[in-house]
């Protein structure tokens, strides 16, 4: 378990109208070493439907051993996705009159391409890293959350077939009165993608509301969204994350759902929006 906390970017202290916050991390190399981390902290409940409707133990169970019965939703929308080409961006050196690095033994040949430089180049293999936010409104029924997550696992399953992916998926929560956040993400292996982990895991209600909501109320966590504002996690998710994990290059962050979003209402439609933002090139942001 990797734990750290950082300061909010300026983005997100801009937003808060010049507060400062911090976002503590808890980071998790896979969804079994997540659910022994909470329930160590003695702060997971009981089940109920709201979170998933299975206790603790067995939550814990599957987040080690996977439920592949959580596949199929996401098998039908396989085919709907499947158009999508994902090229994306990778960056590599190239000789150029200009640029941060000399190269030396052009210089001497007299080349007038005697300079390197970084630049982005068009690459259907560039690693993706996918870090998906279960967070949800507490009026979010579980139904939702399920077709929410069975096209979340649609995508990843598509993009993983095509492209290096690194998926990460955990919960951002309020911690310390309501004044700082609290963050637990956990690593799901994608080569070969982890079936059905990663179908727990972003399927089932029990990962995020019993298991790492659990774990947030170390920080403090009462029940609200991050920094005590319902908006900023989710439009400045990136930019909170980043830092953190600064080996990621290519990014699409998956926010948490507002009762407000369409998101979870009708989640196919956001998911196919987002990849034809993906598609195109633009921002790698949901």
């Amino acid at each position: 378990m990797r734990k750290l906390s950082l300061p909010v970017p300026d983005s997100v202290r801009t937003a808060l109208g010049g507060c400062n916050a911090t976002t503590h991390f808890r980071f998790a190399d896979s969804p079994g070493a997540m659910a022994d981390y909470a329930i160590s902290t003695g702060r997971i409940r009981g089940a109920d439907e709201w979170s998933g409707g299975l206790e603790a133990a067995e939550a814990a169970r599957r987040c080690h051993y996977g439920d592949l019965s959580r596949v199929p939703p996401s098998d039908a929308l396989l085919s709907r996705f499947e158009r999508f080409s994902f090229q994306s961006v990778r960056r590599e050196w190239r000789d150029d009159i200009s640029g941060q690095v000399p190269n030396v033994p052009a210089y001497i040949a007299g080349t007038p391409l005697s300079m390197r430089r970084r630049a982005k180049v068009q690459s259907p293999a560039a690693p993706l890293a996918i870090v998906v936010d279960l967070t949800t409104s507490a009026m979010i029924k579980t139904d939702a959350i399920e077709r929410r997550g069975a096209a979340i696992l649609a995508v990843v399953r598509v993009l993983s077939a095509r492209r290096p992916v690194e998926l990460w998926a955990g919960t951002m929560t309020d911690a310390n009165n309501r004044q700082d956040a609290s963050a637990h993400f956990a690593r799901i292996e994608t080569a070969p993608l982890d079936l059905a982990r990663a179908a727990f895991v972003l399927v089932s209600p029990a990962f995020p509301r019993q298991l790492c909501y659990g774990a947030s109320r170390l920080d403090g966590f009462e029940g609200h969204w991050p920094y005590g504002s319902d908006t900023v996690s989710r439009q400045f998710m990136e930019d909170i994350i980043r830092p953190a994990m600064p080996h990621i290059g290519d990014f699409l962050a998956i926010p948490g759902a507002h009762i407000t979003d369409s998101m979870h209402k009708n989640p196919e439609e956001w998911i196919e929006s987002t990849l034809a933002r993906l598609e195109s090139g633009e921002a790698e942001a949901a």
